[in-house]
């Protein structure tokens, strides 16, 4: 069996979903498995998972309370997260995913036209022990 490549980003950046209403702006985590980008992004009591070009929704999954800090959410997108879509791409294969994905991108651009670029954003005052954020 082949080694799957993943990298979770502890940068946090914006993507764009392809939503009824044309291209909304997020903000969350790249994961890349074997060369394919995917979004993480926290809503409510879930994270959303969307591949990154197309910007279509792949799956929710639950992000339990206990998640406190800037670490353990990375953690929990490495263990969980990724590995959902590791699974995701072992069952349906890599070649029928990529396709899938194309007709997605294609769909979504389509109907909402060129998908804006996202940035890094700056995450920085997260990871320090006492921040001079008021809010």
């Amino acid at each position: 069996m082949k080694q799957v490549e993943v990298m979770v980003s502890p940068d946090a950046e914006e993507f764009y979903l392809a939503c009824s209403t044309g291209w909304v702006k997020v903000i969350g985590h790249l994961i890349e498995v074997d060369g394919l980008q995917f979004s993480a992004v926290p809503i409510k009591d879930f994270i959303r998972v969307s591949e990154v070009e197309s910007g279509a929704k792949l799956f929710d999954i639950f992000a339990p309370e206990t998640i406190e800090s800037y670490e353990e959410t990375l953690m929990f997108l490495e263990i969980n997260v990724a590995a959902n879509i590791v699974m995701l791409i072992e069952k349906a294969g890599i070649k029928k995913v990529q396709n899938q994905i194309n007709l997605m991108k294609e769909a979504a651009f389509s109907k909402h036209g060129q998908k804006p670029t996202g940035q890094k954003v700056d995450t920085e005052w997260m990871k320090a022990d006492i921040s001079d954020v008021l809010n």
